[in-house]
């Protein structure tokens, strides 16, 4: 959801996920005089409860570290994320600029601070809005915490390996677990059928949910992978094993050439019988998720279920072709004709167009390249080495345009440096997947490099996403297991949904990308503020700390910044 209100030369937009929101502000010019910052206020609208946004920087003359809000350390941005609201619910929010001198600011918001005292701090533009639903069939979209939910981990669980705390794993999973099970659970009897392709198929509750519904009579079909990538992966093996404990007897192996290929496939197609007792599919749960304890506790992972006939169908007719185990050249021309790719950008249709793989060609690609080009603002996430093609595009922004890669580590866009380079373009922002040394790092780097075939070891970002034009009308957004590559496109089994028009599904999107991106992207640029710090020998909270005049806010007005790009892009000023 997309809100947006303004009041005496302050301007508030507010965009909702099912999890997260972003906010964004944005002030006249001679509003800015003087501006320290923005103290947020947010109201659940229905528990009534009240509290102000935290801020992870404070004024130098501010001697508490500890529970730091925006009522005595203002934002001194123009978009901050809220990451702990919740699927459905109402929220209000309240903006204020504040004004006069640090220390004035600091002893109003202590005052504001106590409870029952949030209108010590008065004034400011306010928005309503309601978070995305999950369980509404149309935005059921789940993504997990992720590696980057360290900090917040330790404030919860304090410094203990997850592994020992079940509710540690429920928190980490963050209902993506949950929303396979209950996917799964809706064939419920005789009536319906699952038929699943899984690369990594190897979580034990998992398989156990696909038994229970073979059990409740439900005809339960599965392909996995068990091509023979070379003695370091273990995938077919590991694969065979779980299948094995969970006596498992309605799989079958994805094994024709060419053996270096990859059955990358995640999904599940959801069936049941019409009145003609024909099983017609009705959903289908696709995405970047793998089973495994890695998939859903370690990576950065997504899972979307889609309610579409029309759209399971086309998932179930690859299912089908899965299971005659095709070859490379009679996979290409299979899924030529069953999901043929659009020309350019002007051929995607509004709505879901499916896309699989191994196709004859890298069409697709070129696609995704021009989709990229053409957007103002665009956001890409992405575990692999992306396609030359597409990396073209990324390395140099074009006047006007905001790009944010995320990357799962320097050099996953190509050659060493290549992430600095885009660094140094205006309209390029870039993140790596920067962790820190905690138990909980430990427990996902275990998960990674035990439990995941060998090209997954380490990899902490595994979500392959475009987000092009994230705030227009006429979004685009491609998302599913295919990485970028070419591999994903011509050699290996895999599938994407590209998806026009749909704000709500973006906004989801959008939001959980950010919320990740401003994770890494504090801690990638933390290190160097630190080791610019040491050099200097000054202390790391003197370098990170809140400005105590209005000149915050220059770069932000500076025509042609990624600043001012990225605060009238998320305000809402350009599209």
């Amino acid at each position: 959801m997309r809100a947006k209100a303004s009041k005496d030369g302050l301007t508030l937009r507010v965009i909702t996920g099912t999890s997260n929101a972003v906010l964004a502000m944005d002030l006249t010019d001679a509003k800015r005089q003087g501006c320290l910052g923005f103290t947020i206020e947010r109201t659940d609208l229905d528990t009534g409860d009240r509290r102000w946004l935290p801020n992870m920087l404070r004024f130098p003359s501010d001697p508490d570290p500890k529970s730091v809000t925006t009522a005595r350390a203002p934002l001194q941005t123009f978009r901050w994320g809220d990451y702990t609201i919740e699927s459905g619910k109402r929220y209000r929010y309240r903006a204020v600029a504040r004004y006069g001198s640090a220390a004035d600011t600091v002893g109003e918001g202590v005052k504001a601070e106590k409870p029952g005292s949030f209108d010590v701090i008065s004034g400011g533009a306010v928005v309503e809005v309601k978070a995305e639903n999950s369980r509404d069939e149309h935005t059921a979209v789940f993504f997990n915490r992720g590696a980057a939910a360290s900090e917040a981990y330790v404030r919860k669980f304090g410094n203990n390996d997850p592994s020992k705390i079940p509710d540690a794993l429920i928190w980490l999973s963050r209902g993506l677990e949950e929303a396979i099970l209950a996917f799964l659970a809706k064939a419920s009897d005789e009536q319906f059928a699952l038929h699943a392709a899984i690369y990594e198929f190897q979580k034990p509750n998992l398989l156990k949910g696909l038994q229970d519904a073979h059990q409740r009579g439900v005809e339960v079909k599965v392909v996995y992978h068990a091509r023979d990538k070379g003695e370091d992966d273990k995938t077919r093996e590991k694969n065979e094993a779980a299948i094995a404990a969970a006596h498992l007897e309605f799989t079958q192996p994805r094994k024709a050439d060419p053996q270096g290929a990859i059955m990358h496939d995640k999904f599940v197609v959801l069936l049941k019988k019409g009145a003609d007792g024909i099983l017609k599919p009705v959903a289908v749960w696709t995405g970047s998720t793998n089973w495994t304890d890695g998939g859903i506790y370690g990576q950065l992972n997504v899972g979307h279920a889609v309610y579409d006939p029309d759209i399971a169908d086309k998932y179930e007719k690859l299912f089908q072709l899965l299971t005659q185990d095709l070859d490379e050249k009679d996979s290409h021309a299979a899924l030529k004709e069953l999901t043929p790719v659009p020309t350019g950008v002007a051929q995607i249709q509004h709505g879901i167009t499916p896309i699989f793989s191994p196709q004859a060609n890298v069409g697709m690609i070129g696609v995704y390249a021009e989709v990229c080009k053409r957007a103002k603002v665009l956001m890409v996430s992405a575990p692999f080495a992306l396609h030359p093609q597409i990396r073209d595009v990324l390395h140099k922004a074009d006047p006007g345009t905001l790009r944010f890669l995320m990357a799962d580590k320097e050099g996953s866009f190509g050659k060493k440096g290549e992430i600095e380079m885009m660094e140094g373009d205006p309209g390029n922002a870039a993140a790596v997947a920067t962790v820190l040394n905690t138990p909980l790092n430990d427990f996902q780097g275990r998960l990674l490099e035990d439990s995941e075939s060998f090209h997954h070891a380490g990899v902490h970002i595994h979500s392959k996403i475009i987000a092009a034009d994230p705030f227009g009308t006429d979004p685009i957004l491609v998302t599913g297991s295919a990485n970028f590559s070419t591999n994903s496109s011509t050699i290996n089994d895999s599938n994407s949904l590209i998806i026009r028009g749909d704000t709500a599904v973006m906004d989801i999107y959008v939001t959980e990308f950010m919320r990740m991106f401003e994770h890494y992207w504090f801690r990638y640029t933390r290190a160097k503020k630190e080791a610019e710090a040491q050099k200097k020998g000054k202390t790391l909270d003197a370098v990170l700390s809140l400005k105590e005049d209005a000149s915050w806010s220059d770069p932000f007005y500076a025509a042609g910044s990624k600043k001012m790009l990225d605060r009238q892009a998320f305000a809402g000023i350009v599209v």
